[in-house]
């Protein structure tokens, strides 16, 4: 019985973790924002450039937001896939930090209004969710503020203004795993668009709390991990490790030896040098 104390203990331990985690805020808004300074002076910078143009064009804005991106090495706030929007949802960045972190929509309305109505319109449709108790009244709230149409990619965008918040330190864990809890409900043939945004939300959290260095060990990240699903109470959303440390590298820059510490990830395999064929 000796040989299994250790992984007893581990287990006990990583039990403990997860019910203290579930209890608690993961990242506090100030050291969330710490690991995201370089992000937030690009946004800044985008809207400084968009206020002294007086941009009231989305196009145009988009435009600034990916040239500043590209200057400063940024990739925009993704999981793996690089679709086509990518740039236009990135707005959601600028929308945020330009609305609770600079207050633009009271100093320059008719800009922010022109530029962001898009982010607006998915806030409110996702407050509307979260205010209602009444699923049939939330949904045709939300189909109001969505043009009487929704999609998967909208509900996508809709779930990417409120986590975008989250990860910036502007809205509690808390009132985006209810919101995720609500669409479900409210829009029950989008189930398995919120199950899959709910994942890549605990792999975003995941590589944040790593970034920054509230996560040091195998167990602990195991322990956010089971607490983070076990508070959505959604079943099978567990990312795998390797997503998180791509999300890790590509939008907090993370040391690439330490994620190897704390995560399970694959080993390369050694290339095979096989001798060229002449007819090659």
């Amino acid at each position: 019985m000796d040989h299994y104390k250790p992984q007893l203990l581990l287990s006990k331990r990583l039990l403990q973790g997860c019910l203290e985690l579930s209890e608690e805020t993961v990242i506090d808004p100030k050291r969330a924002r710490d690991v995201l300074k370089d992000r937030i002076s690009a946004a800044m910078e985008a809207l400084s450039r968009i206020i002294r143009g007086n941009v009231r064009d989305r196009g145009e804005a988009r435009q600034i937001v990916e040239e500043v991106y590209r200057s400063r090495a940024l990739q925009p706030i993704r999981g793996k896939a690089w679709p086509p929007d990518i740039w236009d949802k990135e707005l959601a960045t600028l929308y945020t930090i330009a609305r609770y972190a600079l207050g633009l929509d009271r100093d320059y309305p008719d800009i922010f209004h022109n530029i962001f109505s898009v982010e607006e319109m998915l806030e409110k449709a996702g407050e509307a969710v979260l205010e209602s108790n009444d699923i049939e009244l939330a949904r045709k709230l939300l189909l109001f503020y969505l043009g009487g149409k929704v999609d998967s990619n909208t509900v996508a965008r809709l779930l990417r203004v409120f986590a975008t918040e989250v990860i910036f330190g502007f809205r509690s864990e808390r009132e985006f795993e209810e919101l995720l809890r609500k669409l479900v409900n409210v829009l029950p043939e989008e189930t398995q668009t919120i199950r899959k945004y709910a994942r890549y939300y605990i792999a975003l959290r995941l590589a944040q709390a790593i970034a920054a260095r509230l996560i040091k060990n195998r167990i602990a990240k195991e322990a956010l991990k089971q607490a983070l699903a076990a508070r959505i109470g959604f079943e099978k959303i567990l990312p795998d490790d390797e997503y998180v440390s791509f999300i890790a590298r590509s939008v907090f820059s993370v040391d690439k030896r330490k994620l190897e510490k704390i995560l399970s990830l694959k080993k390369a395999q050694p290339r095979v040098h096989r001798p060229s064929s002449k007819t090659e």
